[in-house]
Order: C-alpha cells, then structure tokens, then sequence
C-alpha cells in the first residue's frame, strides 16, 4: 500500500471513530469513578483542556482556535479534508465523560488558540461560571491590517464579555482559591502578577536562576496576563499555567520557587521558546503534557528542558513535531503521529486520591501509571 493511500485510508478511519463521538450524540454516563478524569483536547496547537471530579463537576480550560482557523493539516497532493471544529472535539470530549454543561470556564488569555471557539463552544455547552483575568491588554499597532484586527485580542474581548452576562464571573487573582468538587484551585498568576510570597511549603531557593537572562519576545502582551492554576487533588499537584511567558515565569521562581515541586506540568506556552526558561527546571515535574501541533510549538529549546527535568518520567505529546523528528521520543507518547488532517486523538489522565496518576493516548490505549510524590 503506498504511503499516500495508507494515510487517506488511517484518516478516514479515524474521522470515521471521532463521528461515533459526535457531539450531537447523547453521552454515556461514565461509570462511577473516585477518581479525577482530565482530557487534552487536539486543538492542532490550541488548547482545550476538560475535568471532570469525582462527585460530576466539569471545567474546561480554553476553548481552542475559532472554526475554520487553526492548524489543520494535510498531505502534499492528498484531496483536501472539512476538518472538525476545535468546538466539535471539546464536546465530543464532554460526552465522553457524561458531561452536557461546563460548571467552569477558565480563559486563561485571549488570544484565538485560546478564546477562538468559545462562541462555538458555547452552543454546544452551556456554561454557569466564567473566569478570566479581566480587560484585555493587547492591541493591535496603529498599521494593522483589517484581517489583523479582526483576529486581535480587542476585537475577540467583547465575546467574553457578552456571554458572561447574566452567569457568575470570577476575576482570577494571585492567591485566591476556588473549590471545585474534591479539585482546589490556587490562582499563582493573572493579568501580569505573581504572588507576593511562596505558598505553603514552597519558597526553595532556585539555582537556575543565577545568570538567567530575560526573553524579549513574549508573542504579545496577552501571554504575560495568562491565569495559571495550581491544582490539588488528593495527593496530585498539577501546574496550568496558560501561555506564561519566559520573563513571567522568572518572575514566579526566582530567587525562590513560589509554587513548588508539581507532579503533573502542562507545559507553558504549548513548548514555545517563549517559555520554558531555566527556572522551571525547579518545578521538576513527574508528568509533562505539551500541547503542540505538528507545526506549532515543540521548539527544540523547550523540548530539551523538559527532558531535563530531573524528576521527569513521562514527557508526553499531543503531536509529533515536523520541524523536529529527532526529538520525538517513542511515539506511544504522541497522541497524533504524522501529517494527517485531524485524527483529533487526545492525551487523557485519570488521577486516583490516593496519587496514582495514569495517562493514556487514545491513538493505540498505551498506558503509564506514575505515583504523586506524596505517596512516594
């Protein structure tokens, strides 16, 4: 079978297995669970990611890239494909875990991988809470063309807005906590401000601070302002932090990590060298989760860091890199292998209370189980 043909045949059989999981179907109820179950959503270099805890809440992180935008894919000579909406993936995520509403709605900044579907979402979810880190702050230069205005943070702002009207709004901010189910929640940056203190437990003197220089690229001011999320549940300390930018991040760990040591890290900035500085090599992860696309993110930078971790025992990936072959790794860890438009395969995690965390690639069921350091 050529190369050309066993592509065409794999993605219609993995457009065909994503329709079985159209968001129009009615979802399964899950089987009662104690644990904590996480999709990363493939939003092709978005990000989306869902929750669900054990006694049925839901949250959603992001809402991926806008219909039509994004970065769908496709073979060289190989007839053009009407990729799924990101929006389409998020609910068929939701059905998949029982979920038809979204307790929570974190927007961790408004850039268009990030708030792009939230109006496609949103008809197909109901949310009850919002939460984002406040007015914009990026606009668009004086000489921006209209396309580059119709895709500006200013001009997606007032979407948010105007669904949060008439629902509960939560301003994120350093130091606040929000329960949801058994899930805590500390906010550890919003809108360009990191605590002012370590948190409990926390506060370890950083030696990759020393000598680390500033980034002058922060892909525009929104990424500084992202809301980032220390999670807890039961003995699992998982680290969102949006697309943090390199600066922000030295601001949060140095000359002491403010966080502390995670066991899960969604790596920043969907592993940009806009992040990933020297000073998140103190978080020292267990698990990494890199939302990529085959062309975005997963710059070779970002890459090395994470593989140098100290701790790091499962660095996993939503796609396999193009740009860099040689640092894909074993591919049971990339949820989507090669350059073929939309298989929408996700990484998805169940933590247990008692720290066992298992992450599982839809693509083939490959399965690791790790232990929180605090059952270690």
């Amino acid at each position: 079978m050529s190369r050309r043909i066993m592509h065409f045949t794999c993605a219609l059989a993995a457009l065909s297995a994503f329709a079985l999981l159209s968001a129009d179907a009615k979802p399964k109820a899950p089987k009662p669970s104690q644990d904590l179950r996480i999709i990363s959503v493939d939003t092709e270099g978005g990000a989306a990611v869902l929750f669900r805890t054990p006694e049925g809440k839901s949250m959603l992180i992001d809402t991926g890239f806008p219909p039509g935008a994004g970065g769908q894919r496709y073979l060289p000579g190989e007839p053009p494909f009407a990729p799924p909406m990101d929006a389409d993936r998020i609910a068929a995520a939701a059905a998949t875990l029982g979920i038809t509403k979204l307790d929570y709605l974190v927007i961790t900044h408004y850039h268009g991988d990030h708030l792009g579907g939230l109006e496609a979402v949103l008809a197909k979810l109901p949310v009850d809470t919002f939460i984002d880190h406040g007015p914009n702050r990026e606009f668009p230069p004086a000489n921006a063309t209209p396309q580059q205005r119709a895709n500006s943070t200013e001009a997606r702002y007032p979407a948010l807005v105007a669904a949060y009207q008439g629902h509960n709004h939560i301003l994120a901010q350093t130091g606040n906590t929000l329960d949801v189910g058994s899930m805590h929640i500390q906010f550890v940056t919003a809108d360009g401000k990191v605590p002012d203190a370590p948190l409990p437990g926390a506060g370890q003197a950083n030696p990759d601070c020393a000598g680390v220089k500033t980034n002058s690229n922060s892909g525009g001011e929104e990424n500084a302002r992202s809301v980032g999320m220390l999670i807890t549940f039961g003995k699992t300390r998982i680290l969102y932090l949006g697309d943090l930018t390199w600066n922000k991040e030295i601001e949060l760990l140095c000359p002491v990590n403010k966080v502390g040591k995670v066991d899960v890290y969604f790596v920043t900035g969907h592993g940009m060298s806009l992040s990933s500085s020297p000073p998140t090599r103190s978080l020292d992860p267990l698990v990494a989760i890199m939302q990529n696309g085959p062309l975005k993110g997963g710059d070779e930078a970002p890459i090395n860091m994470v593989d140098s971790y100290p701790s790091i025992k499962g660095f996993w990936r939503t796609h396999y890199s193009i740009r860099y072959p040689a640092l894909n790794g074993d591919p049971n860890y990339i949820a989507n292998l090669d350059w073929v438009p939309d298989q929408a395969y996700s990484l998805n995690l169940d933590i247990a209370p008692g720290g066992g965390i298992t992450v599982i690639n839809s693509r083939n069921n490959f399965s690791k189980t790790y232990q929180a350091r605090a059952e270690q």
